[in-house]
């Protein structure tokens, strides 16, 4: 299962559309949030075109469900009936990403209860390879892809909760993966993400860990695909997600940390060489537990999204020097787990999709952004 904070429970259902805060001459709006049936016991939802035909799926982890469901974009931000892929154990997160060098988009789950992740390997129009499945830490429950070690094979880091670990899993090429190599991070950790954060050429890790006191924890790439220590740095308490994105202009990837028992994303400004500013703390509506980095409000700037535990969604809207203006509250559905930014609906606008966790059956709610219509 999720970290703790995830099995917070709400009750009712909202379909209507609420906005509150301050106003901006570029202040996004959504349209009314749209269901999309997802299979059962819903985790965590994602964003990538898994088909090949230009239009972005949705890919979802069913935890106790056991399968990974894939979503077809039919155009206008609607979705075809979910294609379930299974898997052995519970698959907390999933991500998208070539792993085959076959121009095909392949998927990864990160299985909690399984203590490694399942590769499925796409065969060509959404159609998938049975499962192969690969050991990592004690209870992984985030995945991230990219090139760690600089051969153009894009490799794994996993999110191992309950070892206070990342494991590193390099690709030998065709899809497969070598024995995970752990490197411990300050905390338990809610997730993991890759970028090149000190510009040297290679892809370093930064982790959300700890679950009482919370750091956002960074491991910089020696070069190889291995690892230097992690430098923590303080953040709000328990944080569950990070996202990575250049947020002031200035070429640099930051950081954000969605903070649920504290009620706030943490902004961390990247000095330049992998080294960050103190965070500076957001207060958003309920219990954040997912936050995305994307331009929301047509300015080409990227905001921030972040999900509660309740029924919302919060929008900050950068200022544009990595500053955020007081959030918009938007209605999603029940129990929101996790939010992805993607143009859904091919209108040139960043939309959003978020996890119902807590739905029976699974729901992915669909915002699409309807600034300036």
């Amino acid at each position: 299962m999720r970290s703790p904070a995830v099995l917070l429970a709400g009750v009712g259902l909202v379909l209507t559309l609420a906005a509150c805060g301050s106003s901006s001459n570029s202040a996004p709006s959504f349209a009314a949030p749209l269901r999309v049936d997802a299979g059962m016991n819903l985790n965590y939802a994602t964003i990538g075109d898994v088909n090949g035909d230009g239009k972005p799926d949705l890919a979802t982890a069913n935890g106790d469900d056991k399968t990974v469901d894939v979503l077809f974009n039919r155009g206008n931000g609607r979705f075809a009936e979910p294609r379930q892929l299974g898997t052995d154990w519970s698959p907390e997160w999933v991500a998208i990403g070539d792993l085959n060098a076959d121009g095909r988009a392949d998927l990864v789950s990160a299985n909690g209860d399984g203590k490694d992740v399942s590769v499925l390997l796409n065969k060509g129009s959404g159609r998938f390879r049975r499962e192969r499945r690969y050991p990592a830490g004690d209870s992984p429950n985030s995945v991230a892809i990219g090139d760690l070690n600089g051969d153009d094979k894009p490799d794994l880091a996993v999110a191992d909760f309950f070892s206070n670990s990342i494991s590193a899993l390099l690709n030998r090429g065709d899809g497969s993966f070598r024995p995970k190599v752990g490197y411990p991070v300050g905390g338990q950790p809610g997730a993991v993400a890759t970028s090149d954060l000190n510009r040297d050429g290679t892809l370093d890790l930064v982790a959300a860990t700890g679950t009482r006191t919370g750091q956002v924890s960074v491991l910089l790439n020696s070069g190889d695909g291995t690892f230097q220590p992690s430098v923590d740095y303080p953040a709000g308490t328990g944080p569950l997600a990070v996202a990575v994105g250049d947020l002031n202009g200035d070429g640099k990837p930051d950081l954000a940390t969605a903070n649920p028992h504290s009620h706030v994303v943490s902004v961390f400004l990247n000095k330049g060489d992998g080294t960050f500013r103190a965070g500076h703390d957001y207060r958003v509506h309920g219990e954040p537990v997912a936050v995305a980095i994307g331009d929301l409000s047509g300015d080409g700037k990227p905001d921030l999204a972040s999900a509660d535990l309740e029924t919302n969604v919060s929008v900050l809207v950068n200022t544009g020097d990595g500053t955020f203006e007081s959030p918009l509250t938007f209605r999603a559905g029940l129990a929101p787990g996790s939010i992805a930014i993607g143009d859904l609906n091919d209108d040139g606008k960043g939309d959003l999709a978020v996890a119902g966790v807590n739905e029976q059956p699974a729901v992915v709610y669909v915002l699409l952004n309807a600034t300036g219509d």
